[in-house]
């Protein structure tokens, strides 16, 4: 009898040890893992921005936020989280007014349908934007945009045109873009902090032309192709999706006074893995996760839709 006392204090014994252990275990685990974990702070950031990273949203908030991309909802949401700027789909109507929307065809992305470079502004001002949590967000012109932010010149603006049609002469098309683009840019007065991107090397040239400082971006997942295009025409940078390029490439560009922007990251481990390859801006669908990388996220407190009402 008395041995199975002792053996039950000596098991108990053991298991107190054994949690002990299991506590210290726990312990020196987390320890490793916190080291592993990359402070923010020790990002050495060596770019053509000043060695800081522009941290931009992707349509506004991201794909995955409650807001519809492209709404301006969503751009107020992510600049009054201290964003640096947005990035915004944009296209021409026929009677030459710039609106905010990605798909070509109205009836991809709003209530209305047809092709938004058949449609003038009267016809499609009225249509509202599809999401899935809201059904009456207003499809908006950038110059509703601009109208209704405070000092918009302070704010970075990636505008990618949504320019090319495929079986369609774009040369006369390209042209009427250009010219709208510039003559929107001067009469809000918006400068050197509006950059431009598209795929198609004619488009870009188009706008050239007329505005020989514009900061125009070529988008492309080929980074050789990229850097002989964008060396041989001039243009400011390269825009290409976060997968698509090293920091390796991203350094060479620098070094040829290239500016590289990275698109196509969407969680805490994507913009980490942007951050790392030091690019000069960064449009993320989660720019609420990138700005507290650098300490830079506000809370929502809804000022920039305030100063419209």
């Amino acid at each position: 009898m008395w041995l199975y006392i002792v053996d039950l204090f000596h098991f108990l014994y053991l298991f107190n040890n054994l949690k002990r252990l299991l506590r210290i275990f726990l312990i020196l685990i987390s320890f490793v893992l916190a080291s592993c974990t990359k402070d923010p702070a020790t990002f050495t950031i060596d770019n053509l921005n000043n060695n800081e990273i522009g941290c931009f949203g992707h349509a506004g908030m991201g794909s995955l936020s409650i807001y519809p991309l492209n709404t301006f909802e969503s751009f107020e949401s992510c600049l009054n989280r201290g964003a640096d700027g947005t990035e915004m789909d944009i296209q021409v109507t026929k009677d030459s007014v710039l609106i905010i929307l990605h798909g070509q065809d109205l009836s991809a992305n709003t209530s209305c349908s047809g092709l938004v470079k058949d449609m003038n502004w009267s016809d499609i001002s009225d249509c509202k934007m599809k999401g899935r949590y809201y059904k009456d967000l207003d499809l908006i012109s950038f110059d509703e945009f601009i109208q209704k932010i405070p000092n918009p010149q302070d704010i970075f603006i990636t505008l990618d045109c949504k320019a090319n049609y495929g079986n369609f002469d774009q040369s006369a098309y390209f042209k009427l873009f250009a010219r709208t683009i510039v003559r929107t840019l001067e009469k809000h007065q918006l400068g050197p902090r509006i950059f431009i991107e598209n795929l198609d090397v004619g488009f870009l040239v188009a706008i050239k032309d007329l505005k020989p400082d514009a900061n125009l971006f070529l988008l492309t997942e080929d980074f050789d192709f990229g850097m002989e295009a964008v060396q041989k025409w001039g243009f400011w940078g390269l825009s290409m999706s976060n997968p698509a390029v090293t920091s390796e490439q991203i350094k060479e560009a620098h070094n040829k006074n290239i500016h590289v922007t990275l698109w196509g990251v969407r969680n805490d481990k994507e913009n980490y893995s942007a951050v790392e390859k030091c690019p000069d801006f960064i449009q993320t669908d989660d720019i609420v996760y990138l700005l507290k990388i650098f300490g830079k996220n506000k809370k929502h407190k809804g000022y920039y839709y305030s100063m419209t009402k």
